[in-house]
């Protein structure tokens, strides 16, 4: 009889280590299935917060946008208000300043540092009170002449009366007698 005995015993304790390890299977089971349940909610938590940053960053990038061109239109509105008090260097400074604002905007932007203005473009920035077409022609030549390097700041007029005053930062940089004056001239 003892050794019948002796042979339940190991299969008891064997039934009852088996059961343990089927209690710990469905228990990991289970928590392995939890966390799955939660690596999938993080993951389309992320991917959320991915679409919100996408989001925010191109709402960032519009606003950028529009405070430059709030910005541009402040030195515009600006220049027509001091347009009046403004000799002709200081209205032909006043355009290279806008114009090398607007390609340092270009290079940021990643873009080729270059800008230019039309004589529209450049007669509404200065038109109060009326300035005569010619005089914005004047103010751009003399535009160029101040600068002193035409690979830098060019004047070009093609058969159509399209003139334009164009700046290319590439060719170098513009002295800094012109970009440090304010439109009374001074430095």
């Amino acid at each position: 009889m003892v050794p019948a005995t002796v042979s339940t015993m190991p299969e008891q304790q064997t039934a009852v280590d088996v059961e343990e390890l089927e209690v710990r299977v469905d228990t990991l089971s289970k928590g392995l299935a939890a966390a799955r349940e939660s690596i999938d909610e993080l993951k389309d938590d992320l991917e959320a917060e991915r679409q919100e940053r996408r989001r925010l960053q191109e709402e960032n990038a519009e606003l950028r946008e529009e405070i430059e061109r709030l910005d541009a239109r402040t030195d515009l509105l600006k220049l027509v208000d001091n347009s009046d008090d403004m000799t002709g260097q200081q209205r032909s400074i006043t355009l290279i300043q806008n114009l090398h604002r607007a390609a340092l905007k270009e290079r940021d932007r990643g873009r080729s540092a270059k800008a230019s203005v039309n004589r529209e473009e450049a007669e509404t920035a200065l038109q109060h009170p009326d300035v005569d077409r010619t005089t914005i022609y004047d103010d751009m030549r003399r535009a160029v002449r101040l600068v002193g390097d035409e690979q830098l700041l060019k004047y070009t007029t093609a058969t159509g009366g399209e003139s334009r005053l164009k700046l290319n930062l590439e060719a170098g940089s513009l002295p800094n007698g012109i970009v440090g004056q304010n439109k009374d001239g001074v430095r």
